[in-house]
């Protein structure tokens, strides 16, 4: 193991743990790129439900993930439950590229919601997904509070990147 000194003493370096990181999956495709359409691409993902402060995994959890079309409608496209450890299924969304938008960086916006019994239920919005990117989300639930009345939730807005004022 290395060790360095600093301010006489010694230190271990720590491994860094990134969350919600995107990572790129290897994947062989089943047709020549050539054949295969630019709208048809995908993006993976995955979601992992735990307590608050990610103490233990919430099962039978309910996960939707949907996307809000022009004119408020509402496009599902998951509707998953988790395991004993809190995970569902990776999820294979697509990612539309309009032909006539020149970024060099393209991806599709979508929302989730978890639900559980004895929870809050959880709101993410606007979440990005990126084609040949596998993008994983660990949601932490808080319990109810006893005698709690009413549908209370939590809602996370993604907001725009700045890379969103490059690609326009």
């Amino acid at each position: 193991m290395d060790y360095y000194k600093y301010n006489n003493r010694y230190i271990t370096p720590k491994p860094y743990t990134a969350k919600n990181m995107m990572v790129k999956t290897l994947e062989t495709p089943s047709q020549p790129p050539s054949e295969t359409p630019e709208s048809a691409e995908t993006g993976t993902l995955t979601v992992r439900v735990f307590t608050a402060l990610g103490a233990l995994p919430v099962e039978n959890a309910s996960v939707t993930v949907y996307r809000m079309l022009e004119g408020g409608e509402v496009q599902s496209y998951s509707q998953q439950t988790t395991d004993s450890s809190g995970r569902v299924p990776d999820i294979l969304l697509p990612v539309i590229r309009d032909p006539m938008d020149t970024s060099q960086y393209y991806y599709t916006t979508y929302s989730m919601r978890v639900l559980a019994e004895n929870y809050y239920t959880v709101n993410v919005l606007n979440f990005r997904i990126f084609p040949g990117i596998k993008t994983d989300y660990k949601v932490d639930m808080v319990p109810l509070v006893a005698g709690e009345t009413g549908a209370p939730e939590q809602t996370y807005i993604i907001p725009p990147s700045p890379i969103d004022r490059f690609n326009e």
